[in-house]
């Protein structure tokens, strides 16, 4: 099985390297020359696991959007959410029939983003588009051509637009990717976006230390203390009403937390989201972001806070908590989220029904 991988950042070279390391036959793209020429410089990725190193071949390492799609089964996207739309463009012209198109992740509302965005381009094949709730790997960069796993995310949700293909897509992901779990629709694995729960609390309640200290804090660790986590804690909150007034049943974000493996059993059985992040030693180490300007703010809360909230107002439902992250994280920035972010048009689902949607994402039309 060929996967073209598409971003060369954290994610993509874990993918890449991972995978090539298991025997599938990878294409790797990125649009940055400066990304991926290390890479082809050295001819494969370093990947740094389990306290040693190995040096991993990869099949193909391009620029060329065309070349990486060519006979790949599984097309797996791995940037940032707020890149979505560039990928948008550069694939339509090149999709085939047989392939699937997976977002890793998909934040909040991305395989709604791709589905309406390729549609708009029109003329091209739109294939199912799925998307996990979460990144497959806790990975970071250490190198030019060098990444580090320090954990592989158990249990991952997964679903495609239009739901009735999840299980037919499911038997082909799982090849891959075989702790994936498949779920009812795309509304279950983006409002199951548990960096959008945890990120902007952690950031914006931290926003004199990211800029102060330029991110030289563990960010988890240290960062995340008992009145942050109480936030964090609201926002989820809010994220289970949405999922009561769909009628879908899902888990707090403490328990998808412990069941991803990234805290102990006694994290879990504290009940607090506080001890839970004290006890994650896959998080501990991981440093803040060094300015405002990061993902963290982009794309958690542009692309990841925001479309929820969007859904929830879809729904009549009052969100407080999470309006006043997205304004505060506006206001801090400069960038007007409500207007700039992934809203409800970018998603297609502007003036939506409750039972509208649920049809929408069942059947894709």
């Amino acid at each position: 099985m060929k996967v073209a991988v598409l971003g060369a950042g954290n994610g993509g070279c874990a993918a890449a390297a991972d995978l090539s390391r298991r025997g599938f036959t990878v294409g790797l793209y990125s649009r940055r020359k400066e990304t991926l020429q290390p890479i082809l410089d050295a001819g494969g990725i370093r990947l740094v696991e389990n306290h040693s190193e190995e040096f991993v071949s990869i099949g193909a390492v391009t620029r060329n959007i065309e070349e990486a799609l060519k006979d790949a089964q599984i097309v797996l996207i791995t940037v940032p959410a707020v890149a979505h739309s560039y990928y948008i463009e550069m694939c339509a012209p090149h999709l085939r029939e047989g392939q699937i198109i997976v977002l890793n992740p998909g934040s909040t509302g991305g395989a709604l983003h791709l589905l309406h965005g390729l549609r708009q381009l029109g003329g091209g094949y739109v294939p199912p588009i799925g998307e996990t709730n979460t990144l497959t790997y806790v990975c970071r960069l250490v190198g030019e051509s060098a990444v580090q796993v320090t954990l592989h995310q158990k249990n991952l949700l997964f679903s495609t637009i239009p739901a009735t293909d999840t299980e037919r897509c499911a038997d082909i992901f799982r090849i891959i990717y075989p702790q994936i779990i498949p779920v009812e629709n795309v509304l279950v694995t983006s409002l199951s976006n548990f960096n959008a729960i945890m990120h902007p609390a952690g950031t914006i309640m931290n926003i004199g230390w990211v800029e102060f200290a330029k991110g030289d804090f563990a960010y988890y660790y240290e960062g995340n203390t008992p009145a942050v986590c109480r936030i964090i804690e609201a926002v989820d909150r809010e994220r289970l009403n949405i999922f009561k007034t769909f009628g879908y049943s899902t888990l707090p974000f403490l328990d998808f937390f412990y069941r991803a493996g990234l805290t102990t059993e006694k994290g879990y059985k504290s009940g607090s989201v506080y001890t839970a992040l004290q006890e994650s030693e896959p998080n501990r180490f991981i440093k803040a972001p060094q300015s405002l300007d990061h993902r963290y703010v982009h794309e958690d809360i542009g692309y990841g806070l925001l479309p929820m909230m969007e859904i929830a107002g879809l729904l009549n439902l009052k969100t407080p908590v999470m309006q006043a992250l997205v304004t505060l994280a506006s206001q801090a920035v400069g960038i007007d989220f409500l207007n700039e972010g992934l809203n409800l048009e970018k998603m297609g689902i502007a003036g939506f029904s409750k039972d509208r949607l649920l049809t929408y994402v069942r059947e894709g039309k």
